[in-house]
């Protein structure tokens, strides 16, 4: 029986994770496979990938993983994917260059399938026709998917700013529509590259001192317009950052990059060049902490911020990096800089679509059904409410969650299920489920320190032969420690006497230290730190 399914699992309700299953009767392919940045925390996680299972498990019916294009929100969890499970990928040539860098930090090079596809080409996974649609957006090679299925057309629409001329012509009679909601809750202002091309110029013309730029590495346009500005106006471009120097060097390779090597600085050469002569493009627009901008702020840098110069930041903060970008920026102020950001200045175009260009797509598609994407409630919902607001019969609006399991049907679309989903955290090497117990205990040492009482019994007599010791980190200043210490010290032996009395019970005396130690901690300091009691029997 033939049936088409839709499977978000994540990037929904979300941003980041972005990964949709497609399944048919007669197979099933991913579009994307997208990781999340973690928001500030201090349990010391590096990414958040979405959970793979169901695709692992039933590898054999995937045919391909389909890329829309080459952000890490929707490229940066294929590697923990494929390394599993190895599915060919299709996509356009610079997205796959980004992803063979990836298999290569990941010893995977030449183990997976890259199909290279170019606009407008078309491709059938799972009995389904893909036709690939350019669209403008904040990368090269960006991709909206028009897939004709048994049960009627799939529209997904990728990232994207402007609506392409094929909606509304080969892209017609749509089913469902699935839609990016980034913008749906607030209308930005939406200004073109001219008008930030001439915005920059003007900041470069007015600086006595060095510029610094930073933006987001995969911008290739930007990073073009940065280079023309500067030499246009007599300065030396250095380009600081692995993923930005990467970018550039493979968008080069490619002829999507127009760069004469005699304008480029070495990192290690702006020390030593008239800081009215150079132009520093970088990486950290959202604050990242080992981010160049990052560690310029933090004077961690070899390149120092002075009285004079100017920093750009030209990208939009992505919702929770809000305080760490704030506090990049303050930093900077306080070095002497200039900083200039999308809420003083126009040195950022949007790369999502506004409202009137959502609503128009909408308008063009005419489809049955839409599915908001690429966003966290409040935005899907936004679009929602605008698509209900047209006039006319409103389509059918899905509000997904992760691992839902979406059917098509002859009247519309039904909720049939839900598969394994969730997220998974990527900790250095390791990676999985370390969600209970690791990140908890990681909380609770950085929230209130970590005290260990170490105790030597010889169980025998009964008798205490060395102990307790007590050894505190990060649960005073200095000037305390010997104080609260000694008190815990005390604490603690006379807990220890009254097991002496009546016999010892390893476990029950851990126990009974840690919550002694610990209440005596919370009456003294108002916090309870994490308290490890070491007993050595003998």
């Amino acid at each position: 029986m033939s049936f088409v399914r839709v499977i978000p699992l994540g990037g929904v309700r979300e941003f980041g994770l972005n990964s949709t299953v497609i399944e048919t009767s007669s197979g099933s392919f991913v579009v994307d496979a997208g990781l999340m940045f973690p928001k500030y925390n201090p349990t010391g996680i590096d990414q958040i990938i979405p959970d793979f299972s169901y695709i692992k498990e039933n590898q054999e019916a995937f045919q391909g993983i389909v890329l829309t294009h080459g952000h890490e929100d929707h490229i940066g969890a294929l590697p923990y994917l494929l390394k599993d499970a190895p599915i060919p990928v299709f996509s356009h040539p610079f997205t796959l260059e980004l992803v063979k860098k990836k298999l290569r930090e990941f010893e995977m090079n030449g183990r997976i399938r890259l199909v290279e596809v170019l606009p407008g080409q078309k491709i059938t996974l799972a009995g389904i026709e893909i036709e690939f649609i350019e669209v403008f957006h904040s990368t090269l090679g960006c991709y909206c998917l028009c897939m004709d299925t048994p049960q009627g057309r799939i529209v997904h629409s990728g990232d994207f700013r402007r609506v392409p001329s094929e909606y509304g012509t080969s892209c017609r009679d749509v089913k469902l529509f699935m839609c990016e909601s980034t913008n749906a809750e607030v209308n930005p202002r939406v200004a073109d590259e001219e008008v930030i091309r001439q915005t920059i110029d003007e900041i470069i013309r007015k600086t006595d001192g060095a510029v610094l730029v930073s933006t987001f590495s995969s911008h290739v346009h930007r990073i073009q317009t940065l280079y023309d500005l500067a030499v246009g106006n007599g300065r030396k471009v250095s380009i600081i950052g692995r993923s930005i120097s990467q970018v550039v060097d493979i968008a080069t390779d490619l002829d999507a990059l127009e760069i004469d090597p005699r304008d480029l600085i070495k990192p290690e050469e702006i020390t030593s060049t008239d800081r009215s002569k150079i132009m520093v493009i970088c990486t950290g627009t959202q604050g990242e902490v080992f981010s160049v901008l990052s560690l310029i702020a933090r004077g961690w840098h070899k390149f120092k911020v002075k009285e004079g110069d100017s920093v750009v930041i030209s990208a939009r903060m992505i919702p929770g990096n809000e305080l760490a970008v704030t506090r990049c920026i303050d930093r900077l102020i306080d070095f002497g800089a200039k900083v200039y950001y999308p809420d003083v200045a126009r040195v950022h175009a949007t790369g999502h679509a506004p409202q009137e260009e959502l609503m128009k797509a909408v308008t063009l598609l005419k489809p049955q059904i839409v599915m908001p994407i690429h966003g966290e409630l409040r935005h899907m919902k936004a679009l929602a409410e605008m698509v209900e607001s047209l006039p006319g019969d409103s389509p059918e609006i899905v509000l997904a969650r992760p691992g839902q399991i979406w059917t098509l049907a002859e009247d519309g679309i039904r909720l049939t299920g839900e598969t394994v989903h969730g997220r998974c955290f990527v900790d250095g090497e390791l990676t999985g489920d370390i969600r209970d117990v690791v990140l908890r205990d990681r909380r609770h040492i950085s929230e209130g320190g970590l005290v260990v009482a170490f105790v030597v019994i010889d169980t025998g007599k009964p008798d205490i032969v060395l102990g307790p010791d007590i050894m505190c980190k990060g649960v005073v200043p200095a000037s305390m420690e010997q104080e609260i210490m000694d008190d815990i010290r005390s604490h603690a032996g006379g807990v220890l006497d009254s097991f002496m009395d009546r016999g010892i019970n390893v476990q029950d005396l851990q126990n009974k230290l840690r919550e002694a130690l610990g209440a005596r901690l919370k009456a003294r300091l108002g916090k309870k730190p994490m308290i490890i009691p070491i007993i050595v029997e003998i």
